[in-house]
């Protein structure tokens, strides 16, 4: 893995999680949570985050093989997928099934099951980021290559972390039309990578394409 790949990589997995248009709904369910609180929410979500992309960066090959899933196959359902992530971050539709904290005094806030779920999963992590971790994986064969997948997976939850740890400066800062902008800007990233995936798993399937 070249260095630009693993810097793409990082950025990649960066724009699909998209933390800069949940900044809103990260506010507004931590909004009656204490400081402490949201920190620990901050930390035990990117834990999570972390843990479903190193898992799905180590474990590709085994995955795909337990359910006895082609690579092009999983590559063109990923590419299909990054295609629905890049649509919902162009409507901006985040937390329609989450509930607010509004209402409810912080001594009660649930902390652990806020950090996991909804928000680590499947907010910034669902199926359709492990899936395209894990056709990173088998693109990446060797322990080297995966130990890089791995790096740039820790990288970009550290980001994540630190987009989260700033979001209401952010929030005050870009404004609700900054915040469109910058999470359209990274949909378009996640539509190409989503389009490449599957033009490769095309011409893998379909020989008769690249001809």
């Amino acid at each position: 893995m070249l260095w630009n790949q693993f810097v793409g990589i990082t950025m990649l997995l960066y724009a699909l999680t998209s933390p800069v248009g949940a900044i809103p709904v990260f506010l507004a369910i931590t909004r009656q949570a204490r400081s402490a609180n949201i920190h620990r929410i901050i930390v035990l979500a990117c834990t999570a985050v972390a843990v479903f992309f190193v898992g799905a960066a180590v474990l590709g090959k085994q995955i795909l093989g337990f359910f006895n899933v082609g690579l092009d196959d999983f590559r063109i359902a990923g590419g299909l997928l990054a295609l629905v992530i890049a649509l919902e971050m162009f409507q901006a539709q985040y937390g329609k099934f989450l509930q607010s904290t509004s209402g409810v005094d912080s001594s009660e806030v649930d902390i652990h099951g806020m950090a996991i779920t909804p928000f680590a999963f499947p907010l910034l992590v669902g199926p359709a980021q492990v899936g395209i971790m894990i056709t990173l994986s088998n693109d990446n064969p060797g322990w080297l290559a995966k130990a890089l997948l791995a790096a740039a997976s820790i990288i970009a939850t550290f980001l994540i972390g630190l987009t989260l740890w700033t979001a209401a400066a952010i929030e005050r800062f870009l404004g609700k039309t900054g915040i469109n902008v910058m999470t359209r800007t990274m949909a378009l990233i996640v539509a190409a990578i989503g389009v490449h995936f599957i033009m490769t798993g095309l011409r893998s399937e379909l020989p008769g394409l690249a001809g």
